[in-house]
C-alpha cells in the first residue's frame, strides 16, 4: 500500500533563563503524520468488494480485461461491461467514476476487471461512459449533448437531465439522439452510453 506522507513539526515557545536574561526558545513538542491515501491500480474477478478494504478509494477508469457481465455499486453505477461493445445489450467497454470509502462494488460474470486510477482531470467535450463533474471534467456552459456511440441513460444529480440517448431515435422507448442543456458548476453528469459529445452553444 503506497501512501504519501508528510511530517509536520508542531512547535511551542518555552522560556529559558540564560545569564539572567529570559529567552523564548522554539522547541518541537510533537510530530503529526498526515497520510493521504491514493487510488491504486488493481484487477479483480467476479465477486463483491468493499472500497477501503479491497479497493482503495479514488477515481478510476474501469475496464473489462476478459469476459462480460454486470457491474454495480451501492451508489449509481449499474452497467453491462465487456471487452467489446454491444449496442443491443447496452454493453460498454469502460466506465469512469469515483469510488468513495465504504462503497460496495459487485462484479457478476466477468473474469477480470481492471481499475486504473485517474491521474489528472481537465475539461473534455468527448466523454466515455461514466460520471463527470462540471467544473472539473466539463467546462460550465450550455451544450448540445449528442450520442456518438452506443445508447444508454443520461442523467444529472440535480434531476434536471433524465434522458435515454442513442445514435438513433426510438419513439417506443423515448430514446433521443441529442439534448440541449445548461451545465452548472458542481453538477454531476452520468452517462452509460459508450460515448457522447458536448457541442458548445
Amino acid at each position: 500500500m503506497n501512501k504519501a506522507t508528510k511530517l509536520i513539526a508542531i512547535s511551542a515557545l518555552t522560556l529559558s533563563t540564560v545569564g539572567g536574561a529570559t529567552l523564548a526558545v522554539n522547541q518541537p513538542v510533537n510530530q503529526v503524520k498526515i497520510v493521504k491515501a491514493a487510488a491504486k491500480e488493481t484487477t479483480l474477478g467476479s465477486g463483491t468488494y468493499k472500497v477501503g478494504t479491497d479497493i482503495k478509494p479514488g477515481r478510476y477508469v474501469i475496464t473489462a480485461q476478459s469476459g462480460s457481465g454486470n457491474m454495480s455499486d451501492s451508489k449509481d453505477m449499474n452497467i453491462i461491461l465487456g471487452d467489446t461493445t454491444d449496442d443491443d445489450l447496452g454493453q460498454i467497454t469502460s466506465y469512469t467514476t469515483d469510488l468513495p470509502k465504504g462503497d460496495k462494488v459487485k462484479i457478476d460474470g466477468i473474469e477480470a476487471v481492471n481499475f486504473k486510477p485517474v491521474t489528472d482531470r481537465s475539461y473534455k467535450t468527448t466523454l466515455s461512459a461514466g460520471s463527470w463533474v462540471v467544473g472539473k471534467d466539463i467546462k460550465p456552459g450550455r451544450y448540445t449533448i449528442k450520442c456518438t456511440e452506443g445508447s444508454g441513460n443520461l442523467t444529472s444529480d440535480d434531476g434536471d437531465i433524465n434522458e435515454i440517448i442513442g445514435t438513433s431515435a426510438d419513439e417506443d422507448s423515448g430514446q433521443v439522439t441529442k439534448t440541449t442543456q445548461t451545465l452548472h458548476r458542481g453538477e454531476v453528469l452520468t452517462c452509460d452510453a459508450q460515448q457522447i459529445e458536448l457541442i458548445k452553444k
